[in-house]
């Protein structure tokens, strides 16, 4: 029997809104209030992800920064795997000499190598480019100018960082002109660090050490779940990991050929039009899901 389900936010649970869709948030309720624990495995920072929290009462452990962060809501527990300091002074200089846009998230919130005006400037610029908001931009965290400099500090370089010891968990490297930086992708091989993007205008780096397949082996095991007692969805690459591990592990329509190749279990439904729900359902119809 499932008593763990475990999911990634964007392109899995949430749509591009940040909102449920209905009959997902219905069973998933259900599996709450019938002690089926949730936990949630992301990218997102806390402070991407709280806003969220608060909007649909949910009380759950977070893992965070694709694997680097393992904590709650209140922040009573608060496990890092933080990224040697100079393979982060490396990889910094080398993006930033490149003129990426650098969202250094810390265990002291998000760093930027830029002001603040300029960094959502910039980040308002990538949203408007963005092929996942054609229309118009929804009113969510990732949106608002007010929702993504919460918490956001100004540090001159990677030097000042690591000075007043402040220990980085990801890197989100962003960048307007694909053209510009071909190549700049073989750069970044550098020791103790992993890469899992795909694009390089668009990268995600963090410690070698943990990402969410690895945290979540040693949540699982703390909590005492058995694999096959434990659901996972996810619809990226890096939620590869964590997706090949486990027998009930889900991949939605819209997720990528990675993920896909990793889950045991295709979706015919978008994380838009209900994967998890359609995945949940699948598993109650197996007799695994007591609700």
């Amino acid at each position: 029997m499932i008593k763990c389900i475990v999911c990634d936010l964007d392109g899995t649970l949430i749509k591009k809104d940040d909102t449920i869709e209905e009959r997902t948030c219905q069973i998933l309720k259900k599996c709450i209030e019938n002690g089926i624990e949730f936990i949630i495995a992301t990218g997102r920072d806390i402070n991407m992800v709280i806003d969220f929290l608060e909007r649909y009462q949910l009380d759950c452990d977070l893992i965070l920064n694709n694997g680097t962060q393992y904590c709650n809501k209140q922040q009573t527990f608060n496990e890092i795997y933080p990224m040697d300091n100079q393979a982060f002074q490396k990889i910094s200089t080398i993006l930033s000499s490149y003129g990426y846009l650098l969202a250094i998230h810390t265990n002291q919130g998000k760093y930027s190598f830029v002001d603040a005006d300029d960094f959502w400037d910039y980040h308002y610029k990538l949203l408007l480019a963005s092929k996942d908001y054609k229309d118009s931009l929804p009113k969510k965290t990732f949106t608002t100018r007010e929702g993504y400099l919460r918490d956001f500090h100004y540090a001159k370089d990677a030097h000042e960082i690591i000075q007043k010891n402040i220990k980085v968990l990801k890197i989100d490297a962003r960048h307007l002109d694909a053209y510009s930086i071909q190549g700049v992708r073989q750069q970044l091989n550098i020791d103790g660090l992993d890469i899992s993007s795909s694009f390089e205008d668009n990268i995600e780096i963090t410690s070698s050490m943990s990402n969410k397949g690895k945290l979540l082996e040693k949540v699982i095991a703390k909590k005492g779940y058995a694999y096959d007692e434990v659901a996972v969805f996810g619809d990226g690459e890096n939620d590869r990991h964590m997706l090949q591990m486990f027998q009930y592990s889900f991949a939605p329509q819209n997720a990528s050929s990675s993920a896909k190749n990793a889950a045991h279990y295709l979706l015919t439904l978008t994380n838009e039009e209900g994967a998890v729900f359609e995945g949940l359902e699948q598993l109650q119809q197996l007799g695994l899901l007591a609700i």
